[in-house]
């Protein structure tokens, strides 16, 4: 076990060609984390220039640590069971599960977190969607940090039961949760096509702030869309008529995707570096 002395937090994230992802999360771990933590990355066999890339970046941080599945899986199939499979490997008393396109952006962003645990509070994470289908009292593994033992103890299934009804990685996070009379807390999500007060308002991405603390960005999702296209993060409305047009809006489309990736990053950079004493 890849366990460092005293190590208070585990982090796992599941790398499918989001090495850029990675590298920016990795960052930011390595500025704003307060306790001693170690970051398992399980790649999903990702391609191998992204996997290339990966190893380069992982190998930066001696608490990073890389390991690959060579699976056939596919979509949130393949994310639940890489997260069945790393978490059977978390001993430390707290972890947390983080998509590779979420960030931690605030100074202490850990301490914060278990500070806000109890005897009924056992995880905190990311607010499900506003005015989607979800649970809003719940949060989802977008970026979420769990006390080990409560999670041990519930058998938490990471695979979506069913896949037909559009279930979620963890989905029984939440009946289980309830069952053994615990709970777990949001932080609040705005999204930025309505929400225009946040560092990412001219991009279309998820900002999360804790305790109504508007002022101080927590988390963010940039939210990839199906297969990291954007095909349906971006293609609506009047857009739909672009980026439909045969292999021509597919390419538009991808630019487009990219060029709001590579900002998201660089805000996310700039965030970061002006908390670093």
């Amino acid at each position: 076990m890849h366990q460092q002395k005293k190590t208070l937090l585990t982090i796992l994230i599941v790398n499918y060609n989001t090495s850029d992802f990675v590298n920016i999360s990795l960052y930011a771990l390595n500025k704003l984390t307060k306790n001693n933590y170690q970051v398992i990355v399980l790649d999903n066999n990702s391609k191998p220039s992204d996997y290339s890339s990966l190893k380069k970046i992982v190998s930066k941080y001696k608490n990073a640590y890389l390991e690959k599945n060579n699976t056939n899986l596919k979509g949130s199939v393949a994310h639940g069971s890489a997260l069945n499979h790393l978490a059977k490997k978390v001993n430390t008393p707290y972890f947390v599960i983080l998509d590779a396109d979420a960030i931690w952006l605030l100074k202490d962003w850990d301490q914060i977190l278990i500070n806000q645990l109890n005897d009924k509070i056992k995880a905190i994470g990311t607010q499900a969607p506003i005015n989607s289908e979800k649970y809003q009292d719940f949060p989802l593994v977008f970026a979420m940090l769990f006390e080990t033992n409560n999670f041990q103890k519930l058998n938490i299934n990471c695979l979506p039961p069913n896949l037909e009804k559009k279930q979620d990685v963890c989905y029984e996070l939440r009946e289980k949760f309830l069952e053994a009379g615990v709970w777990a807390k949001n932080i609040e999500m705005k999204n930025t096509r309505t929400y225009k007060n946040g560092p990412f308002k001219n991009l279309i991405c998820a900002e999360y702030y804790l305790n109504c603390d508007y002022e101080h960005i927590f988390v963010s999702h940039f939210g990839r869309g199906s297969q990291g296209g954007g095909k349906i993060k971006y293609n609506q409305g009047w857009k739909k008529i672009i980026y439909n047009i045969p292999l021509l809006g597919q390419y538009i489309l991808l630019k487009k995707c990219d060029q709001e990736k590579n900002t998201w990053i660089k805000i996310c950079k700039e965030i970061i570096d002006k908390q670093i004493d």
